[in-house]
């Protein structure tokens, strides 16, 4: 490169761009209005976006609270269907109640009448009454409130049921309280998979030539 290109080269437009071909061609400023026009345009764009923003939160909020609402009225009528079970049952209390009790082997039945009403009541919503008697202890279901040394049952499992448990489905409402019983045999599982296997005994021992020793 020559000194003249070299001077060429420097006092090139510093705005100038390569162009293709390789000849320099100079960069088109803009004009203040053509700025101005572009600066609106961002402006508008960014407005659009934050309403597009708020509007979006709003839905959801909106989506939240139909849902709260929904779940609310899902509660509700299920209270309803409870209460209209237990309604009847109430007014048999009270006419149970306001009855003068001269014969006690029937007031006796007739409470027992309405414990089968409020079974039946529970039963329509699904509502599970168990009493795990013999039963594997089971801390998920039962709640332990004593041991007691037996050969009753076997070890670990439930030997009196002081309560029984409910549950709604899977959902557990009240565990059931067990007195659960040591000491006692094993269960037949149990037992079964502790007992050792028998060993195979042989009395003659084979020799080198492979003839047994009678020795």
């Amino acid at each position: 490169m020559t000194d003249n290109d070299q001077d060429n080269d420097q006092h090139a437009d510093p705005d100038a761009a390569i162009a293709p071909g390789g000849a320099i061609a100079p960069v088109e400023e803009l004009s203040r209005a053509e700025l101005d026009e572009q600066l609106e345009l961002a402006k508008a764009e960014i407005e659009r976006l934050a309403d597009q923003s708020l509007r979006r939160q709003a839905e959801l909020i909106n989506y939240r609270r139909r849902v709260q609402k929904e779940q609310a009225e899902t509660v509700i009528v299920a209270q309803v269907a409870l209460l209209e079970g237990l309604v009847p049952v109430i007014d048999d209390f009270e006419r149970a109640v306001g009855t003068d009790v001269t014969d006690a082997g029937a007031y006796h039945e007739g409470m027992q009448i309405i414990l089968r009403s409020v079974k039946k009541v529970l039963e329509r919503l699904g509502v599970e009454r168990f009493e795990p008697l013999g039963e594997a202890f089971d801390p998920r279901f039962h709640e332990a409130i004593g041991r007691h040394q037996t050969d009753e049952v076997p070890d670990g499992h439930v030997l009196e049921v002081c309560q029984a448990g409910y549950r709604l489905n899977d959902r557990l409402i009240r565990p059931a309280s067990v007195v659960v019983a040591f000491g006692g045999a094993a269960a037949a599982d149990d037992a079964a998979a502790e007992r050792p296997q028998p060993v195979t005994e042989f009395d003659d021992q084979p020799t080198g030539d492979g003839e047994p020793d009678d020795a």
